[in-house]
């Protein structure tokens, strides 16, 4: 599952007027002096617990803040986990959406620097021809040889978006049958069939930037080719495993691990997707039931590069692709404050992920800190980004290093 580049597109005045009061606000504060650790973790608390409160479509929301060098390893909770009433907590299992991407990119990173692959390597190199004929690329069938992994990853393969872009003949895209049609089974093959019967190219190899989950799902058809092995099994013992994210797991694959909590529900508006059949077309575009000790595990195992590095994902990078201000490289997103809104300048950049249920993955390397969360909404696809904007980045800037 991913964050529409065309939702956020569609509500960009409502994360610039968010950031902005954020900005102004941090401004007219800046004489109120540096916070301590304590004071810190108390603002991020009751922001946790506002945003929960003052929007009755979000049940329940958890974030963590891993910034050792400024004395801050704290994670909060509020609300519920699900209708039983159940409080969520710090440990309660919540699906990830699109940061499932960044483990699909990670496994294919990681067979890239052992040599197994290359990002030159064109998409049927590896995945048979008959396998993706029909594909909506500008150039047709000769085209998908031109479709380079490092096209899939950065989003720049010409393929359209099945989840949640327009359809060319007015279907309903996959994101919307989620809701719609929930008892519907999908697997991989089902939403090719589908881009190929509803949905026309949106440029050629190459040529644009389309966030699109199809490019997603060819690449765990590229590690199944490379590696002989099912793309989950490859993101399992490349990453989940080797990094000891044992409270992670594949929904539509894998069993929870043994003694994991039950997950926290997801909500497209007031229609709750958890378990339902529909949710099985959230596959190598996402997938991942998650906590937020594994997101915060993950985000630092990046940063420490064994064996792969944000540094390996930094270029090329489509500036201003999701958003203004918010670039997209080999599957990472760069969000730059002062991008989105001018005023907001003086907060410091981040580089990782997020995904369509409100969640987040990212690192902010001026202050050596991780931010993850997830208040488990759709709903909360754009303004997750405010709050990360108006309520965390701000608040971190202020603490005594």
């Amino acid at each position: 599952m991913k964050v529409s580049n065309t939702h956020i597109r569609s509500v960009a005045g409502f994360v610039q007027d968010k950031a902005l009061g954020a900005g102004l606000v941090v401004l007219l504060g800046a004489g109120c002096g540096h916070l301590t650790a304590p004071e810190a973790a108390g603002a991020w608390e009751s922001a946790l617990r506002d945003a929960v409160a003052d929007d009755e479509a979000v049940h329940g929301a958890a974030m963590a803040v891993d910034a050792p060098g400024l004395g801050v390893q704290g994670h909060w909770a509020a609300g519920v986990a699900d209708e039983s009433g159940r409080k969520m907590t710090a440990q309660t299992p919540f699906l990830s959406a699109s940061i499932g991407k960044l483990l699909v990119a990670t496994a294919v990173m990681g067979l890239v620097k052992e040599g197994a692959l290359s990002l030159d390597d064109g998409l049927t190199r590896w995945v048979p021809p008959d396998q993706v004929a029909g594909l909506p690329v500008v150039g047709g069938d000769a085209a998908l040889s031109h479709i380079t992994v490092a096209m899939l990853l950065g989003h720049r393969s010409g393929l359209p978006d099945y989840f949640s872009g327009p359809s060319a003949d007015g279907a309903p895209n996959v994101f919307a049958l989620l809701v719609d049609e929930p008892d519907r089974t999908w697997t991989r093959a089902d939403m090719l069939d589908y881009t190929r019967a509803h949905f026309a190219p949106v440029g050629g190899p190459g040529e644009r930037f389309m966030y699109a989950d199809t490019n997603y799902d060819l690449l765990g058809m590229v590690l199944e080719a490379v590696t002989g092995r099912a793309f989950f099994e490859v993101v399992r013992e490349r990453v989940i495993d080797r990094y000891g994210m044992d409270q992670t797991w594949y929904h539509a694959f894998e069993p929870a691990p043994a003694g994991a909590v039950a997950p926290a529900d997801a909500w497209v508006g007031g229609v709750r997707v958890t378990a339902r059949p529909s949710m099985s077309a959230d596959q190598a575009g996402g997938g991942l039931y998650t906590t937020l000790a594994d997101l915060v595990t993950l985000v630092r195992a990046l940063v420490d590069g064994d064996p792969v590095s944000f540094e390996d994902f930094a270029a090329p990078r489509t500036e201003n692709a999701m958003h203004r201000g918010i670039d997209v490289s080999l599957c990472t997103w760069h969000i730059r404050p002062g991008g989105v809104v001018f005023g907001l300048g003086f907060l410091p950049d981040m580089v990782g992920h997020s995904g369509a249920t409100g969640a987040w993955a990212y690192y902010v390397p001026a202050h050596d800190a991780v931010l993850v969360g997830s208040v488990n909404q759709a709903d909360w696809q754009e303004q997750h980004v405010a709050f990360l904007l108006q309520d965390v980045l701000p608040t971190l800037g202020r603490l005594a290093p």
